[in-house]
């Protein structure tokens, strides 16, 4: 009776969205008859409730309530209720009794609400919650003691709030904790003993906080860690971390130009940063690694990579390697003699980096390589016999260098299995790249084409629109007979055979003028130069005086 009475003076509540609309003789609505079904999603209207409950909804979902709205009293006619969603509602706080009629409360998850704070034992009444998802909704406060009683809690959200700290001893009662979300709040530090209780932890995501320091031994208390987000975490510059085991660390755009890691990880995304020192513990873990957009060098390089016999995709692009590392190099402080080589490497990319030509043996060249990506260095020339160990190669990349020559039929030869190339954007000598794009494709090769609206200034006639989309016959009368081109650039041989020219053409001018002053042709040629001057001046001072005689006689015949 009291419940029928308080239903019947809220008038402020919620109206079936999803499903039609049923209500009984006085107008009010019927939640049980409006969702037959187990799942129910209402949105916001002016109405009343029957005092009917709905005994067979598990999931509801609350969504775009006014402040006007009681968010809460549906919860008393779901007694069943497993799961509860509320997106986009004025609810300005939750209290243990909004929450008991559903003690019986798996999943709870708030969006887009203005919680603000989460006080002590908030969450006591639904003490079978596994799920509590409370992301975007303003939280800058949380209680020392908000979660106890939460026992089961496997999953927790409190990401994009703007919490500027957490408490040592928040997250003591979550024992059960195997996801966490801490990303993008405020955060700057955090206390050294927080997760000391939840060593069942699996996943932890902090990107995207303002962390200024980070503690060695904050996540040493997590042997089950397995996904670890630091990306984007402010300017730490020097980072340590004892990780006993993780199978994914990211740490992508941190600021950072050290890292240590006292321990192994599986996969590292560790790109846009300016790394240029990198130390891991248990090599033999690592399967992949991203290193793109550092500051690594040949000898970082080798020095990171000696004892990976796993790693199986390297990307080192946007680094400053000039040089890639041999045989010998990377040894550390110890003078191990362990032996430097990358058996299992598969895909490795060294795009965008200052590679001048590529080494005979290099350990990095793995014979196991199905991807290789050279583009955009500074390779004057690539001998193919290189690349003769590479016997599994599909995929190579040399856009964007300085090649000139290329022995293309040599590579196919040595690399049938070979499906993707990419040659473009280098200064090819006129009609090479047209006998390439041509003896390559007919063989199955694909060559990667040119981006849009891209083409070189110095370009010849031949490789403007290449590789063609007409057909190979229409595609060989772009190259005439005859064409020639300029090379777009200068090379160190080019200038010192144009020196050369210069000083040559020097001397013989300087012996022809000799030769014309001992056979007397400079002086007979100075002679009649001088002989016509004068005859010149002479021919002139006459018809001056000549014009001045006839102007006398004008004048005297006018007088």
């Amino acid at each position: 009776m009291h419940l029928y009475i308080y239903l019947l003076l809220g008038y402020c509540g919620l109206a079936v969205g999803d499903v039609p609309s049923v209500y009984d003789a006085t107008g009010r609505l019927n939640l049980s008859a409006s969702c037959p079904d187990s799942f129910c999603s209402l949105s916001d209207r002016t109405v009343a409730y029957s005092a009917t409950p709905a005994l067979q909804i598990r999931e509801l979902h609350l969504r775009n309530c006014s402040r006007h709205s009681i968010t809460w009293l549906v919860l008393n006619l779901t007694p069943g209720l497993r799961t509860l969603v509320i997106r986009n509602c004025a609810t300005y706080h939750i209290s243990t009794e909004s929450l008991r009629p559903v003690a019986n409360l798996t999943s709870l998850q708030m969006q887009g609400t203005s919680l603000g704070v989460l006080r002590d034992r908030i969450f006591t009444a639904v003490p079978r919650l596994e799920i509590l998802q409370l992301s975007q909704n303003f939280l800058h406060t949380v209680h020392i003691g908000a979660f106890k009683g939460l026992s089961r809690l496997r999953l927790l959200g409190l990401q994009g709030n703007g919490m500027p700290e957490i408490l040592a001893s928040t997250f003591d009662p979550l024992v059960e904790l195997v996801h966490l979300d801490l990303s993008r709040n405020q955060m700057t530090t955090l206390p050294q003993n927080i997760f000391a209780r939840n060593k069942k932890l699996q996943t932890l995501l902090l990107n995207g906080n303002p962390l200024r320091t980070l503690q060695p031994d904050v996540l040493s208390s997590l042997p089950n860690l397995r996904v670890l987000d630091l990306g984007h975490v402010g300017e730490l510059d020097v980072m340590t971390l004892d990780l006993p085991h993780v199978q994914s660390l990211v740490l992508e755009g941190s600021s950072l130009s050290s890292l240590v890691i006292n321990g192994g990880f599986i996969k590292l995304q560790a790109g846009n940063n300016e790394l240029n020192h990198l130390q891991v513990g248990n090599k033999s873990a690592v399967i992949e690694m991203d290193l793109h957009g550092n500051l690594l060098d040949g000898n970082n390089t080798a020095a990171l990579l000696r004892g990976m016999w796993n790693l199986q995709r390297l990307d080192l692009s946007k680094n400053v390697i000039e040089a890639l590392p041999l045989y010998g190099s990377g040894l550390d402080a110890s003078g191990s003699q362990e032996l430097f080589i990358l058996p299992s490497l598969k895909y490795l990319n060294l795009a965008n980096n200052r590679l001048v030509r590529l080494p005979p043996e290099s350990p990095i060249l793995s014979a196991h390589l199905n991807s290789l990506d050279l583009s955009h260095n500074l390779m004057l020339t690539l001998d193919v016999e290189i690349l003769r160990s590479l016997a599994v190669l599909k995929a190579l990349f040399l856009e964007g260098n300085r090649l000139n020559t290329f022995d293309y039929q040599n590579l196919h030869e040595e690399h049938q299995d070979l499906t993707d190339l990419g040659l473009h954007d280098n200064p090819w000598s006129p009609g090479l790249y047209r006998k390439m794009f041509l003896y390559l494709t007919d063989r199955g090769v694909r060559l990667q084409a040119r981006p849009q609206n891209r083409v070189p200034n110095n370009s010849s006639r031949v490789d403007i629109d290449w590789p063609p989309n007409e057909s190979q016959a229409e595609a060989q009368q772009l190259d005439p007979p005859g064409v020639t081109g300029i090379h777009p650039y200068w090379t160190l041989r080019d200038i010192l055979a144009f020196v050369t020219l210069l000083v040559v053409m020097l001397i013989l001018l300087m012996n022809l003028y000799h030769i014309l002053e001992e056979e007397g042709c400079l002086h007979r040629f100075r002679h009649w130069r001088r002989s016509r001057i004068h005859g010149q001046s002479t021919s002139t001072s006459r018809n001056s005086a000549r014009r001045l005689n006839e102007q006398d006689s004008e004048h005297s015949s006018s007088e």
